[in-house]
């Protein structure tokens, strides 16, 4: 059952946060690596809440492994019997009212409260906690996404069984990942749909059409990279919620690395690259733009659009230190040297 699965992996992601945590008070305490006293604090209330939910989270798979509820006496029986019916009567009702939570955690949420028998119950902070673990885990294809998911791979098998030539073998290594981008692009798109239908916006029109110069000349023509990067924004435009912008970024990077493989097979790869284009056209209406005069349209678009960028201001949330910059260097233990003011760093001749 996929709550026994969640529950038991949320154990050990408990574990690992608790040894983590008391492995960093550790080193604060025998002075390996001193901490602030806000980071020392903060350090033991999040010690403290993984514990608890340590237990938490231990209580339940108990109570559910043992799949029998403790005896009550007649009386706390009868009580706790009417509480429980109006909980569960009301779960669903709350799941969907819950404004804190994604649209995808409440539809996870509900069908693992599906799974559970009738004298079964999961309180809705715990639920909730299960329902993103099942996401995070992929433990949960629904059955319509299942038939769909069955339908474009074979619509795509279909379209590469003439294909044997030796010099894109190594494409097939797409065959699998192929139909789950397409069927994501098409969750996303049919996800956005329902909340235009939910709330009353106007109709979804379709993605814009890409180009394949685009492609073809992503790392030697700036222009090529700005119009992909336009395309990308329109279209994360179009998205509605966080979790779809996140999705479409996703899908994105999947499509363009598998675009680009193709594309650089050449003619060699013309036949398998249509297949993926006309079965991601036929289940989600991606398609590209065959049109010369609305190639040429675009491309002045472009580079009027271009015309008006800064390009010499770094976006807001520019950072040359990433995070993982900051990782690295702890792992190699490397010592930073004090960086130069900006003004007096010279270009090279």
């Amino acid at each position: 059952m996929k709550v026994i699965i969640a529950l038991e992996e949320m154990i050990k992601d408990n574990e690992m946060v608790i040894k983590s945590i008391k492995k960093q008070l550790s080193k604060h305490e025998s002075g390996e690596s001193k901490l602030t006293y806000m980071g020392k604090a903060s350090a033991e209330t999040n010690l403290e809440v993984a514990k608890e939910q340590l237990e938490r989270h231990k209580e339940k798979l108990k109570e559910l492994m043992a799949g029998d509820m403790v005896e009550l006496e007649e009386k706390e029986r009868i009580k706790e019997a009417i509480t429980r019916k109006n909980y569960i009567h009301y779960q669903k009702t709350r799941i969907r009212r819950d404004i804190t939570k994604s649209n995808d955690e409440k539809i996870e949420a509900m069908l693992i409260l599906d799974e559970l028998k009738e004298d079964e119950i999961i309180e809705d902070t715990i639920l909730f906690e299960i329902a993103s673990k099942v996401i995070s885990l992929h433990l949960s294809f629904h059955t319509e996404l299942q038939k769909e998911l069955r339908i474009i791979k074979k619509d795509f098998e279909d379209s590469i069984k003439d294909l044997d030539d030796e010099n894109i073998k190594e494409l097939v290594s797409f065959n699998a990942q192929i139909p789950i981008v397409i069927l994501h692009l098409y969750v996303l798109i049919e996800n956005i749909k329902a909340n235009i239908k939910e709330d009353n916006l106007p109709a979804f029109r379709g993605l814009p059409k890409f180009e394949d110069w685009w492609i073809n000349e992503l790392w030697s023509n700036h222009q090529a990279y700005y119009g992909l990067y336009k395309w990308k924004a329109i279209i994360k435009n179009l998205c509605i919620t966080s979790d779809q912008k996140k999705a479409w970024e996703v899908i994105f990077t999947n499509w363009l690395s598998i675009k680009k493989a193709l594309n650089k097979k050449g003619a060699l790869g013309y036949h398998y690259n249509y297949a993926f284009d006309t079965v991601m056209r036929n289940h989600t209406e991606l398609e590209e733009e065959l049109a010369t005069n609305s190639l040429i349209s675009m491309e002045n678009l472009m580079e009027t659009l271009a015309k008006e960028e800064d390009f010499t201001k770094s976006p807001a949330k520019h950072t040359l230190v990433t995070d993982y910059v900051i990782f690295k260097r702890e792992k190699l233990d490397y010592k930073d040297v004090k960086p130069l003011p900006k003004k007096t760093i010279q270009k090279s001749e």
